[in-house]
């Protein structure tokens, strides 16, 4: 039987905050946060665990001029399933209220499923501080509070597969609002959504996404699954 191949390019977007984070006493916590992308352009093979199904060719459509920046790729389908890897309380608590208020959407479905095997997304934690730098000019900390990582055909435009990151050490001593806030802003990312300048108002916005998710983010999403 022969095998199908798709050569995919990973993306690692990070989504980080410039703003003072609230505990959930509703005092600022005293580290600083400033916006940092990384980038990697290493390519892997991907290959579909059933060898009678093969991969479809056809090229999805990318709209231009959304409110919101595009990667450019997103789900062939409009039914999402997502996977809670991650165990922490407050993360999946965060991750849950992100994927209801990215639902009201209405242009996907993120539905939650048991088996890892079948998620299109995975939803996990992770110690994000080897991302962190220290600024010796400024004498600030930069932090990195999540992290996406896309798996995608170049060719179609299609996503394969996203793992989205939230880093407890960052935020389990945040308030609810804002960890969702962050959940919101990196689901965004695995649907397709890239990062939004200052002057927005979007969730996509790094150094500020205490708005949650916008008109412009919903017409966004509208456009790119329409």
């Amino acid at each position: 039987m022969r095998r199908y191949f798709l050569i995919l390019l990973a993306i690692f977007t990070v989504g980080i905050v410039s703003q003072p984070v609230l505990a959930d006493d509703g005092s600022s916590l005293p580290t600083n946060y400033f916006s940092q992308d990384a980038e990697d352009n290493s390519t892997s093979d991907f290959s579909f665990n059933d060898p009678n199904q093969t991969p479809s060719t056809k090229k999805l459509a990318i709209p231009r001029d959304t409110p919101t920046p595009l990667e450019g790729v997103r789900w062939r389908k409009k039914t999402i399933r997502i996977y809670m890897r991650t165990t922490d309380l407050h993360l999946k608590n965060a991750f849950r209220n992100a994927v209801k208020k990215w639902n009201k959407v209405k242009a996907i479905k993120i539905k939650w499923t048991k088996d890892e095997d079948k998620a299109n997304i995975i939803a996990a934690d992770g110690d994000l501080s080897a991302n962190s730098s220290t600024n010796n000019g400024v004498g600030y900390q930069t932090a990195q509070l999540g992290e996406t990582k896309t798996e995608y055909n170049p060719d179609t435009h299609e996503l394969h597969k996203a793992t989205s990151i939230l880093d407890p050490y960052q935020l389990d001593y945040t308030n609810p609002n804002f960890r969702s806030e962050v959940a919101q802003h990196e689901l965004g990312h695995a649907l397709g959504l890239a990062h939004a300048p200052e002057y927005e108002h979007s969730v996509m916005v790094s150094r500020n996404i205490r708005t949650g998710i916008t008109k412009n983010d919903r017409k966004s999403i509208q456009l790119l699954y329409q």
